[in-house]
């Protein structure tokens, strides 16, 4: 019995099971400590980017200011073409009626990088940069919170540099980053500048004019296709901007930061150009503008806004650019409209039958109605209305109100023939 006990204790043992209080410690053992990895070095901001620190009421926050010479380019022009021109040139394409009274000069030109592109009460604006004109320079102030806490004192300056302004030049800010700090300047228990004021939003003329033409009419789009500028490698995407402010508060990552100052002090300048190259399009746009879409989008804005001479004129060089063919069969349209409207009939009439030689439906009604009630030749009317039935047969999906309708048409022009020939015989032998 007792060699069955010592085989038990044995396995026990080589299983690492001790018997019996001998096998107890007294004192647990300590573990060797494991050396603490050392913490990234936080960097400041004010080692890679240029700039002071600045005292307000509200605390402290970063300030970088950069200098430009009014002859600076940025791209094919100088920054400060736009001076040559005021706002209220780009009222056609706005679409407001507005006085816009102010001047480039009394304006700011604003952009905001932020923590995302939600918005809310959750999202902060943590870099405002600002574009002024003073004197013969144009000045990019970046207004920079190094952490949340400094928010109050960095709105502060941005309500005190634009509170003697006439007005703001954004793009997409009316939607965005206006809104975006008039709530964070609520949030902060200050007052918002500018109520009512000038707000010049670029994207919406920009749209207006070049949508035809390009995929985008995203800044970087504009830049690239219009405004013929470069960025360099040193920039940086919007969607990463997020990122690395993140990675500023969290692990004092300063330099990537040099790039989201660059990228802002860039849309900012992109800004001014922009501005220019509008007003310089809508100012001479004969002379400015080389691609049909373009002349096109601004024949149409022209019209719309009542100048039929201009518009006449947009139309006739736009047809004479290369355009899609959709394209072309609208600005043939709206030209023969027009031509129609001053007085020309015998040049809409003209654009009507090339476009009705190109199986036009609506050319081929057009000259029906004219050939009905001007000429008053009912056969070819309903030559034509014939014709225009059978190429709206002949569609995938044909619309089919607009195949009642011509064929109402055809059937009111056969009895009108019909009344004009029975009308005839009768005339004939009253006289």
């Amino acid at each position: 019995m007792s060699s069955t006990a010592d085989d038990l204790r044995k396995r026990l043992e080589r299983l690492g099971v001790r018997l019996g209080a001998g096998g107890l410690r007294t004192q647990p053992e300590r573990a060797e400590p494991v050396p603490a990895r050392p913490a990234p070095p936080r960097h400041r901001i004010e080692d890679w980017v240029p700039g002071v620190e600045v005292e307000t009421e509200e605390g402290t926050c970063f300030l970088s200011e950069t200098r430009y010479p009014l002859e600076h380019r940025h791209g094919q022009m100088p920054v400060g073409a736009v001076l040559e021109h005021r706002p209220s040139v780009l009222r056609l394409l706005l679409g407001e009626a507005d006085s816009f009274e102010a001047n480039f000069h009394g304006l700011a030109f604003l952009d905001t990088e932020t923590t995302g592109l939600a918005g809310g009460t959750g999202t902060y604006a943590f870099l405002v940069g600002v574009g002024r004109f003073e004197e013969d320079e144009f000045v990019v102030r970046q207004y920079f919170m190094r952490d949340i806490p400094e928010e109050p004192a960095m709105l502060a300056l941005v309500r005190r540099v634009l509170s003697d302004c006439g007005g703001l030049v954004t793009f997409n800010g009316r939607l965005f980053d206006w809104p975006l700090l008039e709530t964070r300047f609520a949030m902060n228990r200050q007052p918002p500048p500018l109520v009512n004021a000038c707000h010049l939003d670029l994207l919406v003329p920009a749209r207006r004019l070049w949508r035809r033409r390009l995929k985008s009419c995203a800044l970087s789009s504009l830049e690239e296709h219009v405004l013929c500028v470069q960025r360099s490698g040193y920039d940086v995407p919007g969607w990463a901007i997020p990122g690395l402010y993140r990675d500023f508060l969290q692990w004092g990552r300063a330099e990537p930061m040099r790039q989201v100052f660059y990228h802002n002090a860039h849309d900012i300048l992109s800004l001014a150009t922009l501005a220019a190259s509008l007003c310089a399009t809508l100012s001479e746009p004969l002379q400015s503008l080389s691609h049909g879409e373009d002349l096109f989008s601004l024949a149409q804005r022209r019209e719309v806004d009542g100048d039929l001479v201009s518009a006449t004129e947009l139309y006739e060089r736009c047809l004479r650019c290369q355009l899609a063919r959709e394209e072309r069969h609208a600005a043939m349209h709206r030209l023969a409209r027009l031509y129609r409207r001053v007085g020309r009939a015998e040049d809409a009439v003209a654009l009507w039958h090339a476009l009705a030689e190109e199986r036009d439906v609506e050319a081929c009604i057009a000259l029906a109605k004219y050939y009905e009630h001007t000429v008053r030749d009912l056969a070819r009317a309903q030559i034509l209305t014939t014709r225009a039935l059978a190429l709206l047969g002949q569609e995938p999906r044909p619309d089919r109100r607009r195949l009642a309708e011509i064929e109402r048409r055809l059937r009111r022009l056969a009895d009108k023939s019909s009344r004009r020939a029975s009308c005839a015989p009768a005339a004939r032998a009253s006289s």
